[in-house]
């Protein structure tokens, strides 16, 4: 039975994985497109800020920004940067752009430039032992940010900027929400938060994979339990996404075994409130999951690229190359991949329903 299902599988241009079906897509809605990033760096950071226009980051200070739509490639140089692993950047609507650096101790810092790079000044700097940056985000008019990091006294660490990243302020301790032992957030792809108007979410994992949502901008917080993988060091959520008020999805797995594919997607229909894995999907570990509006997410990973066009519930495989982050202009209805090696990507997709 088992190898006539696989036969089943590749006759119906599916692909066989852990003992599963996988769709394939034949002729997917969505291209990508490789291009030629011209440098070699495990890139993790990654912001558009229109069709021409996307910022990549990564290892060793890595900094690359693109003004034709990936044509070509320019390597932003960022000062005393060497070393340093930018895994988070923004891109907000007046062109600032701001970093996010990782790392223990003084690496995990925040830098911002308003001159398209030709300038930076350093706005943030860990100054805890514990501390360790895992990701920030802006809300829609570009101006509130969260930012947010591994515990800090058995609290996630938090810091929220209101005019632009210029300053940023530490959440008060009482307001910070509580973590259990061995819970904390991943710095794989900065997507582990996002906020849109007064509501934020984070992801966190480890020891469990909780989804914390706040209503109010970060003043409290609700922590709900997900049945995504879990359990080590290695194991949780690694991306969520927010298509609309009700829906969350998150992705995530085990880095250490990829392949794993069980556990690795859940969903929430009633704004976070209560949690299903998508027990049909088997799909392998992910570290980034964007919207393509309407009912479309795209996830990614060093295992690949899928597609749902119903907000999490089914998948298709649409390329299998690695891709460790994706970001979307959702105007243009183009976006961009980028992972390890200097690969980067374009992706671009139609409209066959209004979003």
């Amino acid at each position: 039975m088992r190898l006539l299902s696989a036969l089943f599988c590749l006759l119906s241009l599916f692909a066989f994985i852990d003992g599963d079906c996988i769709a394939q897509d034949p002729s997917p809605e969505v291209q990508i497109i490789p291009l030629n990033s011209g440098v070699v760096a495990s890139f993790r950071g990654l912001a558009v800020r229109n069709e021409q226009e996307a910022w990549v980051t990564g290892s060793d200070g890595t900094v690359i920004r693109t003004t034709d739509a990936g044509g070509t490639w320019e390597r932003v140089a960022v000062p005393d940067s060497e070393g340093l692993d930018f895994r988070d950047v923004e891109v907000l609507a007046d062109g600032t752009v701001i970093l996010m650096s990782v790392g223990k101790d003084t690496e995990s810092r925040i830098l911002r430039s308003s001159d398209d790079g030709a300038t930076w000044k350093q706005v943030l700097v860990n100054q805890d032992p514990d501390g360790f940056f895992d990701g920030m985000a802006f809300d829609e008019e570009r101006k509130t940010g969260l930012l947010f990091g591994d515990p800090v006294g058995g609290r996630m660490a938090l810091f929220r900027t209101l005019d632009g990243g210029v300053t940023w302020q530490p959440i008060p301790d009482q307001q910070r929400p509580a973590l259990k032992t061995g819970e904390y957030g991943f710095a794989a792809s900065g997507t582990g938060i996002e906020v849109s108007g007064s509501d934020v979410w984070i992801a966190t994992g480890g020891a469990v994979s909780r989804v914390l949502h706040s209503t109010d901008g970060g003043e409290t917080w609700v922590a709900k339990t997900t049945p995504l993988r879990s359990g080590n060091e290695s194991s949780g959520i690694f991306s969520l996404a927010v298509p609309d008020s009700r829906t969350v999805v998150v992705v995530g797995g085990d880095y250490k075994r990829p392949d794993e594919t069980r556990n690795n997607v859940a969903r929430s229909v009633d704004g976070g409130e209560t949690w299903n894995a998508a027990t049909s999907v088997r799909m392998p570990h992910k570290a980034c999951i964007r919207s393509l509006g309407k009912q479309r997410l795209l996830v990614c990973g060093r295992t690949g690229v899928a597609l749902s066009s119903d907000a999490g519930q089914t998948w298709k495989t649409i390329s299998t190359e690695g891709y460790y982050v994706c970001a979307i202009d959702l105007d243009s209805e183009t976006g961009f991949l980028a992972g390890a090696e200097g690969r980067v990507a374009r992706i671009q997709w139609g409209s066959p329903t209004p979003k």
